[in-house]
């Protein structure tokens, strides 16, 4: 059976690289840099070389005129990152990265 990803700029990535990927995902209005380091928990340098990765493949791009802001640069590619997160840990994921966007941010809870 072939991967179902294969034709997809998904391929291929690092597994740091796909995670990141999930946070985006659920972050609604692009995600901060800030927030994705709190998420991923990893050293500043892991992160950069992950953001590289993505962004250098064309999956996310820097928002304009918002410094450190990412996005996906097709929401189809979004939509795929969506459902292969899956519905038993999409709502666990969302959560955590909204509390975390709460905390990084300064945002009161809702």
């Amino acid at each position: 059976m072939a991967d179902p990803d294969a034709r997809t700029p998904l391929a291929g990535l690092s597994g740091s690289a796909r995670r990141l990927l999930d946070y985006v995902a659920v972050l609604e209005g692009g995600a901060r840099y800030a927030v994705l380091r709190h998420l991923a928990r990893v050293t500043e340098e892991d992160m950069v070389v992950d953001l590289q990765e993505v962004v250098g493949a064309g999956i996310l791009r820097p928002r304009a005129g918002e410094p450190n802001v990412y996005e996906f640069a097709d929401e189809a590619i979004r939509a795929v990152v969506l459902g292969e997160i899956g519905e038993a840990r999409l709502p666990k994921l969302r959560a955590r990265a909204q509390a975390a966007r709460r905390r990084v941010e300064g945002q009161r809870p809702d």
